[in-house]
């Protein structure tokens, strides 16, 4: 419930022309999400190929 609370914190106090938030789709953001999915996908397949390590 706390999130929804901040949620609409940011989304009104960007329509009352307060700070700007970040935009989400620039491709740093873009690139960022694919570089997270790489290593998640890394670590499941090494845990699956290696899972006494585990």
């Amino acid at each position: 419930m706390k999130t929804m609370n901040f949620i609409t914190g940011i989304v009104l106090a960007n329509l009352n022309g307060g700070t700007k938030v970040l935009e989400m789709n620039s491709i740093a953001w873009y690139i960022a999400g694919a570089l997270i999915a790489l290593l998640l996908l890394g670590y499941l397949l090494y845990s699956l190929i290696k899972p006494e390590k585990f």
